[in-house]
């Protein structure tokens, strides 16, 4: 088993290019199809963030796709054993990431320059398991002030079958 260093003064973990080489061939070592599919997509998420194709690893890992409608913006990202927990269903705090990206991505970009929106509250109701190909989801604007944002989102899997209800508010931050 490797070992991971850490320099508990900083609070961070300092890793070489040897200490993650042994770290993958630990993983690649008897690693079962489904092993390959998760390792795949984490190393490509990490390259096409690397390409700038992202803006962030965890939009890059999950292979975020998003798209911005009229008053409304919407991310997509494939269902497999990555997102899965371990009943096999996309675990909840997956969803809610989904969610908090797709409505903070809208809050952001109704913003003018300068500004920002971060996540102040998140309220989500889990409604069926997520189970299909894909998870969709869906962001709406319910009010923007001059503070605060609020928004709805919802959660749907293969055949438009709804999964989760989410509102949430935003603080808008001047930048910098």
């Amino acid at each position: 088993m490797v070992e991971v260093k850490t320099n508990e003064q900083e609070g961070l973990t300092k890793m070489d290019k040897q200490e993650v080489e042994k770290l993958f061939d630990q993983c690649m070592k008897d690693a079962t199809d489904e092993d390959l599919k998760v390792i795949h997509q984490l190393l490509g998420g990490v390259i096409s963030k690397k390409q700038q194709n992202y803006d962030s690893y965890i939009s890059a890992i999950l292979n975020m796709n998003k798209l911005e409608l009229d008053n409304e913006y919407k991310i997509t990202i494939p269902i497999n054993k990555l997102s899965d927990n371990s009943l096999g269903i996309v675990h909840g705090g997956i969803t809610a990431t989904v969610l908090d990206t797709a409505m903070g991505t809208l809050a952001n970009l109704v913003l003018p320059e300068g500004y920002g929106a971060v996540t102040s509250n998140l309220a989500i109701h889990y409604i069926a398991p997520g189970k299909g190909e894909i998870l969709e989801t869906t962001a709406k604007i319910i009010h923007k002030g001059s503070k605060t944002i609020v928004m709805e989102g919802s959660a749907f899997c293969d055949g438009g079958k709804k999964i989760a209800h989410c509102t949430g508010t935003f603080f808008i931050i001047k930048k910098g």
